[in-house]
């Protein structure tokens, strides 16, 4: 056998990883306020790059007809080997519309279905104005409390509120993470106890409640007995707690009403921790010939590009090294602007796609979300399911029912015998929700109850799954929901 060495030329066809197509990419998953803080860092980098002033989103709507054919010029990233083209100048093509506007259905809508969302639903209106909570905390802050070290602590108690009004951690660790002793901490914890509302630095319910109380003047030793033991009193068990407080039933279920007129959260509308609900990335308006979706131009800056200053730069004689870095940028910032187009068009393509399908919820309520996957999209729009789910992942959505993230529209499917076809999960969960909240306090639904009223509405479901999507949303148990309701009658 006779070894030796040979040179062979073979052709072969791969998809390049190049960092343009990683960018490209990267841009279908970005907000629209990451891709806001995205360009702003590629301006700060590329002298030839600007943002514009970003336009109003509650600009007049064009023309359906317009924006369709705008949108139909528009390029697809459904084969990502095109995005090598994207060093081309952008400039030479038809600029894409940033709305996608489309009579998704033609039918006159219903008067009475539609009653109660007449308007346009704007999620940045709802979000409130008013000054936050903090502010007026450390106003009286500075009122109660003249030594620095104090008002350090303090801030430590503050940062460690949490929405209920509480503080979401043990006195001990405020206290190490001030550098303060345990009985420091604690004094000035017993200051910030004293604050408005009333209840609010408890360590817990129980604290809270005794706070209360005590403002009252009605704390008693029988009181204390019953805040110790509240877990007894979340099951029910009046009798035992009468026994222990030395009394009777009916003493225990007059405490109870008492109990029942304090706040256990006080902090609930402060504006602890509150965070604003995100500007939504796409705007779902009603017209009336359909539907039309848009983006939100008011966190979507415009990419522009110093032509001028290009063509200054261009014309002026330079070194070989600063002639390749100007092409270079200048190359890279007319890359960007038609990635970022392409992302735009994209993104709108794809939700008018959900929409479409998804009328019927938006008509209609969650009952009639239809089972919808990635690929039901994605094949509609000519796009791979790679592509839609990044596309949805993360992004936002207004819409006359309220503001979601677009991936909500997606749900599993689940056969139906009913003539409307199969069901989706969430509104199989909305059924279960609806139906136990229609029930008789009394005498709650059990998981077995359940799924013989669902399989008459032709859904056959186990019941274990029945006790899943209960769990799922927090709703207990048929046993626990009884007990309640008795808690619920005592006077």
């Amino acid at each position: 056998m006779q070894l030796s060495q040979s040179v062979k030329l073979k052709q072969k066809q791969s998809l390049v990883m190049t960092p343009q197509l990683q960018q490209a990419i990267k841009l279908l998953q970005l907000s629209n306020l990451e891709l806001s803080q995205h360009l702003q860092e590629q301006v700060d980098e590329n002298p030839f790059l600007e943002l514009g002033e970003t336009e109003d989103s509650g600009q007049p709507i064009a023309d359906s007809s317009a924006d369709t054919a705008a949108s139909a010029d528009a390029p697809d990233l459904t084969d990502l080997k095109e995005s090598a083209a994207l060093a081309e100048d952008p400039t030479e093509h038809s600029d894409f519309e940033n709305r996608f506007d489309q009579s998704i259905v033609d039918t006159p809508r219903n008067s009475t279905a539609n009653a109660p969302f007449e308007g346009d639903y704007d999620a940045i209106s709802n979000v409130s104005s008013k000054e936050g909570f903090y502010p007026g905390l450390f106003r009286q802050l500075n009122l109660a409390m003249d030594d620095p070290k104090q008002r350090l602590i303090a801030g430590h108690f503050v940062n460690a509120l949490e929405p209920s009004g509480w503080i979401g951690m043990p006195v001990q660790d405020v206290a190490d993470a001030s550098g303060c002793s345990l009985d420091e901490a604690e004094d000035v914890l017993a200051v910030l106890q004293t604050f408005e509302p009333t209840g609010l630095f408890a360590r817990n319910l129980e604290d809270c409640l005794r706070l209360q109380l005590i403002e009252r003047g009605a704390m008693t030793d029988a009181f204390s007995i019953l805040l110790e033991n509240l877990d007894l009193l979340g099951r029910g068990e009046v009798k035992r707690l009468a026994r222990l407080i030395k009394s009777t039933p009916d003493d225990v279920m007059e405490m109870l009403a008492i109990i029942r007129t304090l706040n256990p959260k006080p902090g609930e509308f402060l504006g602890i921790d509150h965070l604003e609900m995100p500007s939504p990335d796409v705007i779902v308006k009603r017209r009336s010939d359909g539907w039309a979706v848009e983006l939100n131009r008011s966190t979507l800056p415009a990419m522009v590009i110093n032509e001028d200053y290009a063509a200054m730069v261009t014309a002026k004689k330079m070194d070989d090294e600063a002639q390749n870095y100007s092409a270079n940028a200048l190359n890279n910032a007319r890359w960007l602007k038609r990635a970022v187009e392409q992302r735009n068009s994209t993104t709108l393509k794809i939700s008018a796609e959900i929409i479409r399908q998804q009328t019927d919820f938006l008509e209609k309520g969650l009952d009639f979300l239809k089972p919808l996957s990635l690929r039901d999209v994605a094949q509609a729009v000519g796009m791979h399911e790679s592509t839609v789910s990044r596309v949805t992942t993360g992004l936002l959505i207004s819409t006359p029912r309220g503001g979601m993230p677009l991936k909500s529209f997606f749900s599993v499917n689940i056969a139906s015998r009913a003539p409307s076809g199969d069901a989706s999960a969430a509104a199989v969960r909305n059924m279960v929700k609806r139906l136990i909240s229609q029930e008789t306090p009394g005498k709650p639904l059990s998981d077995e109850a359940i799924c013989k009223m669902i399989a008459d509405e032709g859904i056959d479901l186990a019941r274990r799954t029945v006790a899943k999507y209960r769990e799922m949303m927090n709703i207990p148990s048929s046993s626990q929901r009884r007990m309640q309701a008795r808690l619920a009658n005592i006077r």
